[in-house]
């Protein structure tokens, strides 16, 4: 499975290394390189991160001419304007949206619903940045602190320990429910975060066929 990690600059680390780390950490269980991961920038080279932590990519949006099985957007502790990441989102949006699982984490919606890829789909995202989500973007139905949530092939999460559930359920999806269980098991050292995860990995929180239907505005769970 080829899985890219889109980065820009001002991005959230935890929301890269988490999900990062559960892939490569399915690929110790499995005792094979079932996730292929690229790193992919605007740039080869270092991204700057939000914390000033600067990591390298792999490949560039320019030369980056694979075809991915997952792609995943992290969010940035501050959205930014419509002007900002536009070859990120002119990339996103030649995106193969038929067979590629496509996800985001907490405010990473931003730029996926400005590449049209949620249009008339549902994404979830923090309650602080729900209603501009659903203003700028009146196609996107979005559902505020979700945890996670799937639509599709489109997959959200509202923060960062839901964007591990998130990778999880995904391994889940692939690998089956006892990997994915370890995993949980491996990664998350406290009890309570661990029962969190596994809740979201075994509750398919999939939208119901009249959600969809519903008016494309904020709405509470």
């Amino acid at each position: 499975m080829r899985v890219a990690m889109m980065l820009y600059a001002g991005f959230q680390l935890l929301e890269v290394s988490g999900p990062m780390d559960v892939f490569e950490e399915a690929n110790r269980v499995c005792g094979e390189r079932f996730y292929a991961q690229h790193v992919i920038g605007p740039t080869r080279g270092p991204v700057m991160c939000s914390n000033g932590t600067a990591v390298r990519t792999t490949e560039s949006l320019r030369d980056s001419r694979t075809s991915f099985d997952i792609v995943t957007v992290p969010g940035s502790p501050a959205v930014g304007s419509a002007r900002e990441h536009r070859e990120l989102v002119s990339w996103l949006g030649g995106v193969d949206r038929t067979t590629t699982k496509i996800a985001c984490i907490s405010n990473g919606a931003f730029l996926l619903a400005r590449a049209g890829l949620a249009d008339h789909r549902s994404l979830t995202i923090r309650e602080c940045d729900a209603h501009r989500l659903a203003r700028d973007f009146p196609l996107v139905h979005v559902v505020p602190d979700a945890g996670w949530l799937k639509d599709g092939n489109l997959y959200s999460s509202d923060g960062v320990s839901a964007g591990v559930g998130l990778a999880l359920t995904l391994v889940e999806e692939d690998l089956g429910v006892d990997v994915a269980h370890c995993l949980a098991e491996t990664l998350l050292a406290h009890t309570h975060v661990k029962d969190r995860v596994k809740d979201l990995v075994t509750q398919k929180r999939t939208l119901l066929a009249c959600e969809s239907n519903a008016s494309p505005r904020s709405r509470s769970r």
